[in-house]
């Protein structure tokens, strides 16, 4: 990223950029899929599958850049076909980056969320952060859920690593 940006002529202290982001600052023990994390990071993970639907019903090659396993993907694209051709879309991204729908949970698995979100210990998340950091992203931004705003204490334990 830095290179392209430096090669078209602008100044690399001028560069931004901005991952967003969403996650759950997991306790010790934790699993990845414990409600919790399922309610604060698998929307996150449901995106990918309602990304790979939307590929699969437009005819594309579905999922290929998902690092999940196929059976996740092909479950849920067999879902997706079954949506009533009118309202599919709309059906398929109801709750959208919000809620992992009932019919969805089957398919948003532990891996699937820890590949698709910044799910992990605190130590993990930072280091993960400092990563982005030193491959060129300024600003880290990170999605609360609707009624899981005591997330905000976990992510503001992470952003003093930062400061």
């Amino acid at each position: 990223m830095r290179a392209e940006w430096v090669k078209t002529g602008h100044a690399l202290a001028d560069l931004s950029a901005t991952a967003f982001a969403l996650g759950c600052v997991l306790e010790d023990g934790e699993s990845a899929d414990s409600p919790r994390a399922m309610a604060q990071a698998g929307p996150r993970a449901a995106v990918m599958l309602h990304r790979a639907a939307d590929e699969a019903l437009a005819g594309l090659a579905a999922g290929t850049s998902m690092p999940s396993e196929r059976a996740e993907i092909d479950g849920y694209i067999a879902l997706a076909r079954g949506f009533d051709p009118a309202t599919r879309y709309l059906v398929n991204h109801r709750g959208h980056l919000l809620v992992v729908k009932p019919e969805e949970r089957p398919f948003v698995t532990a891996e699937l969320i820890r590949a698709t979100t910044f799910t992990a210990s605190e130590t993990e998340i930072k280091s993960r952060i400092e990563a982005m950091r030193g491959a060129g992203f300024t600003q880290f931004v990170i999605q609360l859920v609707p009624g899981h705003g005591a997330a905000l204490a976990d992510w503001d334990r992470v952003r003093k690593a930062f400061v």
